[in-house]
């Protein structure tokens, strides 16, 4: 355990700086502007280069080395925080200016966090042995749950007790721990990890597209992962809207405060948590489709309520109630599209997934942004969400039905 205290550091460093800014950029631009449309624009600018990076990762990790990329993502999110601190010394009075500035860097720190996930991902068999690998996993999962709970509710306290700058710089001062911590971390130094010397680019770039086409193929030749796919970016057109919209709803429309959306995504960890916990005593006792079936219909019954909650307690249990759905139905999910992807198109399909699981999050920022400007409106959307999520979880639900295990 003790060998492992630096890289398992890392990765906590790594997972926290970018959770906080997630969960912050909205609380921060709408603390700035009091718009919730600037809120809605700036979490769909961030969210763009999330998904460019998510299928070029591994390709990226193969072409750099994984320590050399861990390493360059590290440094290059600590110096964009750096100088999104200093820029916020100077006054910034347009709304779409503020929008952008932080869209963009909450896009950029994403895109490079993207990249360290991956790296990091690529490293872990390399700095233990095969017999440690299963602690490692375990540690890894408990450290990322661990950082969905104290993230939001870090974020939230930064900017109630200390400026933007100052909430912002001290991301920094994380992207920069991170940094330290695996330049410095003899295991990470004594693997050999950036193997790669002569790189035929061509033939590189060749195999990329081949594995990118194959997916692409697979994936749309499949109805069973499409009808997995079309729930999932339902569930997450919903989950970025409430994200986006949160913390001006809770001060436009529930009377409370901006900050207070960072002790939602707080419950929402803790909630998860507790889900992670009971998933595996549930699944003694009924089947993996009841699971999914179940994170269904309750994301269904908070998505639905939410425009109905008048208070902010019973606002954050429906919150918490959306990601505590969302894990039953991610676990369903990953088990079911391991039974239905081969293994030699295993890796280049599951990118194409992730990028498409989550090609609606900056829609729902957009949409936010476009028809989302007050309380009345986000409820609206909130309404439509529901909809929208009913009706293709209907189809989807109909065509998985025939699957069998």
């Amino acid at each position: 355990m003790k060998k492992l205290l630096p890289i398992l550091t890392v990765r906590f460093c790594s997972s926290l700086g970018d959770q906080a800014l997630v969960y912050g950029i909205p609380i921060l631009v709408f603390q700035l502007t009091g718009s919730m449309s600037a809120s809605g624009m700036a979490f769909a600018i961030e969210w763009i280069p999330r998904l460019i990076a998510m299928p070029l990762s591994g390709a990226a990790a193969d072409i750099f080395g994984p320590r050399r990329l861990l390493l360059s993502s590290d440094i290059v999110r600590f110096m964009l925080t750096l100088l999104a601190g200093f820029i916020l010394l100077f006054p910034l009075n347009s709304i779409s200016t503020i929008a952008l500035i932080f869209g963009i860097l909450g896009g950029a720190v994403g895109f490079f966090h993207e990249m360290a996930f991956v790296s990091f991902e690529s490293l872990a068999p390399r700095l233990v042995s095969l017999h440690d690998l299963p602690k490692l996993h375990t540690l890894l999962q408990g450290l990322d749950l661990g950082t969905q709970i104290i993230a939001p509710r870090l974020a939230a306290l930064l900017l109630i007790i200390f400026s933007p700058t100052a909430f912002i710089l001290c991301l920094s001062f994380i992207f920069l721990s991170s940094f330290l911590f695996s330049s410095q971390s003899k295991l990470i130094k004594n693997a050999s990890l950036d193997d790669i010397k002569n790189i035929d680019f061509k033939i590189l770039h060749k195999l990329t597209l081949q594995q990118l086409s194959e997916g692409i193929l697979f994936v749309l030749k499949s109805k069973n992962i499409l009808a997995l796919i079309a729930i999932s970016i339902a569930m997450n057109f919903s989950i970025g809207i409430v994200l986006s919209g949160s913390a001006g709803y809770l001060k436009e429309g529930l009377g409370s405060t901006a900050q207070m959306a960072g002790v939602l995504g707080t419950a929402a960890g803790v909630l998860g948590l507790i889900g992670f916990i009971i998933i595996p005593y549930y699944l003694k006792k009924f089947s993996l489709i009841s699971l999914g079936f179940l994170g269904v219909v309750l994301f269904f019954i908070c998505n639905i309520s939410i425009p109905m909650a008048h208070n902010f307690w019973l606002y954050g249990l429906l919150y918490a109630g959306l990601f505590l759905a969302d894990g039953f139905y991610t676990v369903y999910m990953r088990t079911v599209r391991v039974t239905l992807i081969p293994k030699d198109v295993f890796s280049s399909a599951i990118g194409i997934i992730l990028l498409l699981n989550f090609i609606f999050m900056p829609i729902s920022g957009l949409a936010l942004a476009l028809f989302g400007g007050s309380a009345e409106y986000f409820r609206e959307l909130v309404i439509v969400s529901s909809a929208l999520f009913l009706i293709v979880s209907l189809f989807s639900l109909k065509a998985l039905s025939k699957v069998r295990f």
